[in-house]
């Protein structure tokens, strides 16, 4: 071979070397950039469906918790106080059975994590999200309810039941009664 056609073969090999180096270098950028940009929707994914669990789970129980709630008796009148709530303020109805059956699975039929956003009948989610903008009235209501327990357990000192989480909902029902009618003959059975 001539010098010239060696030299024409090492600057195609070199020229390859550099072109495969800099695909390589490309490659491995492109990847890890990739990767920290999964990692973030990742973490922005966890903080929305945080924020998400953390709405919903103050709406339907009164609690804070940042992850997924399943119904269960123990927040069971905290729901019902949330129920009534929004009826005496919408009449719009929502049973316990229907947040019990929208909370059965904690993911979507695709994995997912399942937030009232997902209800597919629009009656949990249209609950979260008017109650969710209206949970400072909650409060007071809340308060209200607590307050006519509080007259009762006074007037009938035999009265067992000494704050809201010893109450059925249906006595929480009861305690709506006399609190939107004063004049109602409260018994708490």
């Amino acid at each position: 071979m001539t010098k010239k056609r060696v030299l024409i073969v090492l600057l195609i090999l070199l020229s390859l070397s550099v072109v495969s180096i800099v695909g390589y270098k490309t490659s491995q950028y492109i990847t890890e950039k990739r990767v920290a940009y999964e990692e973030k929707k990742r973490i922005v994914n966890n903080s929305i469906f945080e924020l998400a669990y953390t709405i919903q789970n103050k709406v339907l129980f009164g609690i804070g918790f940042s992850e997924y709630t399943p119904y269960t008796k123990k927040y069971e009148y905290e729901l019902q106080i949330s129920i009534l709530f929004y009826y005496n303020n919408t009449t719009n109805t929502i049973e316990l059975s229907e947040v019990e059956g929208f909370l059965e699975s904690p993911t979507n039929p695709d994995g997912t994590p399942k937030i009232w956003e997902d209800d597919k009948t629009g009656i949990v989610k249209d609950f979260v999200d008017w109650s969710s903008s209206n949970m400072d009235e909650r409060f007071y209501y809340r308060e209200n309810l607590f307050g006519l327990l509080v007259d009762y357990c006074v007037q009938n000192p035999d009265c067992p039941y000494k704050v809201l989480s010893d109450l059925t909902p249906e006595q929480i029902i009861e305690l709506d009664k006399k609190y939107l009618d004063p004049d109602y003959d409260l018994v708490l059975k």
